[in-house]
């Protein structure tokens, strides 16, 4: 019998070559990754209506209370450029379990209370009107 390597040079350089390219696809994606390129705009949606955006560059912790001007009992906390859904009232307290949400795309939801936030990136959330 013949000892054969199981690898082959040319197999060798391949794998290199593709491992080298995987690499710079994630390095790629790590760099224009928006919550390292700058920080995002949590819009709050009630009833599928954007009503308030909240900038997530503000630095500290502040809280924002809902129920005077939509009705909906909520407290949402803002800290490290990231936000969450701090206390609701509705039954489950689901949407407290979610946490901080800070990367373009996530969402938290308060079912009950028909609430949503969005992480957009500055230039998308532009484009969403909010009442004044």
């Amino acid at each position: 019998m013949e000892n054969r390597p199981i690898l082959k040079r040319k197999d060798l350089i391949l794998i290199a070559v593709l491992l080298l390219i995987s690499l710079l696809v994630l390095g790629v994606f790590y760099l224009t990754d928006s919550s390292r390129s700058g920080y995002g705009i949590a819009v709050l949606s009630i009833d599928g209506k954007a009503v308030q955006k909240i900038d997530l560059a503000q630095d500290g912790e502040w809280e924002i209370a809902l129920d005077e001007l939509y009705g909906v009992p909520i407290l949402l906390e803002v800290k490290d450029h990231a936000i969450r859904f701090k206390k609701s009232q509705c039954p489950d307290h689901l949407c407290e379990r979610y946490g901080f949400i800070s990367r373009e795309l996530q969402t938290a939801v308060c079912m009950p209370n028909r609430t949503v936030i969005t992480i957009h990136s500055p230039s998308d959330a532009r484009s969403i009107d909010v009442p004044s």
